[in-house]
């Protein structure tokens, strides 16, 4: 009987770097490693796909009844949420800001139920490969076979429904992987009927007259920013935002949501449910519980920095350096799947409501950091 899971070879395609680079993924490899697994894929069986698309489902639901307990409460050093931005992030919330997409990081060895390692829910990046490249690898390689994945339409559906006629797309223009996010999502706006202009986050201005302006002097309708909001309560123009609150996608109130912080307050709303794992703001109070395997985790790290696996007092394996002096969250370990001395966390794309995709990035540590791979998968029966 064939597991749940399973990770195969197949031959590459011979023109497989002309092909993810005429997509649009320009990016796919750093000193001589591949980022783009093309020889490798995860095949799942359908129960499995499902098992996983419900698991993101029904964690979705969970954080946002968070947001709502946060907002209430008034939880806002739990998350490191300044004063100065709590009143931001709570009109966000209760005026329901736009929201594009997002992505949970699961973990499961295909055996119980999956297990949430965090929720990417403001600048979440591998998007272009998981909705487009490896569906085009499908489409070539088995086409007979089946994939998790109405990513690209679900995110033309979901710009149809703002009014907006124009959207700008903005990050650190330096970063690659950055400009090709947007790059993609311009694109997926544009099908939707909007027109886009792609900046510099140093490009954006305000106008006396009280509004953002892009690059021309033109003003900004809506702006997509891949870029953290803990960063842009940095920046000079964040105390103009003020009423200018809702052109900005992913919303605030997403500061709740892309948060190490979180992972504890949903243990304690939901204690004991079968798809979160134990968490706290302590080691002390993690190790209490007899857990003796955790994960220390910076309440705003990304790709795997300042991540530390713990077993007993003792480091098994640390992330990039970096997030110095942050909040720690602690979070019980939960197995991965593991094939070939390669340990595969498993992203699940929210577009609005609604999980609309899976992807997988695997690393010979166990720690999943920037240049972990991408692996295509498929379904099976």
């Amino acid at each position: 009987m064939k597991s749940s899971i399973r990770l195969e070879t197949n031959a590459p395609r011979a023109d497989w770097k002309e092909r993810v680079e005429e997509s649009g993924l320009i990016w796919h490899g750093a000193g001589g490693e591949s980022y783009w697994t093309e020889n490798e894929h995860l095949v799942l069986t359908l129960k499995a796909a499902e098992t996983l698309e419900d698991a993101a489902s029904e964690l979705h639901a969970l954080c946002l009844e968070a947001c709502e307990q946060i907002v209430r409460r008034g939880w806002w050093d739990r998350l490191a949420i300044p004063d100065t931005v709590a009143g931001l992030v709570q009109t966000s919330w209760m005026v329901a800001d736009f929201s594009l997409y997002g992505r949970f990081d699961l973990a499961w060895d295909g055996t119980g139920p999956p297990k949430l390692l965090e929720y990417n829910a403001d600048t979440p990046t591998s998007l272009l490969e998981a909705a487009v490249i490896q569906w085009q690898w499908l489409e070539t390689v088995f086409p007979e076979s089946d994939q998790l994945n109405s990513i690209h339409e679900a995110l033309v559906a979901r710009w149809k429904s703002i009014p907006e006629a124009t959207v700008h797309f903005a990050c650190a223009w330096e970063n690659l992987e950055d400009r090709q996010t947007i790059a993609y999502l311009a694109e997926t706006a544009e099908q939707a009927g909007k027109s886009v202009e792609l900046m510099d986050m140093q490009e954006i201005g305000f106008a006396e007259g009280g509004y953002f302006t892009g690059p021309n002097e033109q003003p900004v309708e809506k702006l997509f920013k891949l870029y953290p909001w803990e960063w842009m309560i940095e920046e000079p123009f964040f105390a103009e935002i003020g009423q200018e609150r809702s052109r900005f996608i992913e919303p605030a109130w997403k500061m709740m949501l892309s948060n190490k912080g979180l992972l504890p307050i949903l243990w304690e709303l939901n204690p004991g449910h079968p798809l979160l794992l134990p968490a706290y703001l302590s080691r002390e109070e993690l190790c209490s519980q007899g857990v003796s395997h955790w994960v220390e985790k910076p309440f705003f790290g990304r790709e795997g920095a300042g991540v530390s696996l713990m077993e007993r007092g003792n480091t098994l394996a640390t992330g990039a350096v970096g997030h110095h002096g942050e909040p720690i969250a602690y979070q019980k370990h939960a197995n991965l799947f593991s094939a070939r001395q390669q340990h595969f966390v498993w992203g699940l794309w929210m577009i609005g409501d609604e999980c609309r995709g899976l992807s997988a990035r695997g690393d010979r540590s166990p720690i999943t950091g920037n240049l972990s791979r991408f692996f295509p998968h498929r379904i099976e029966g």
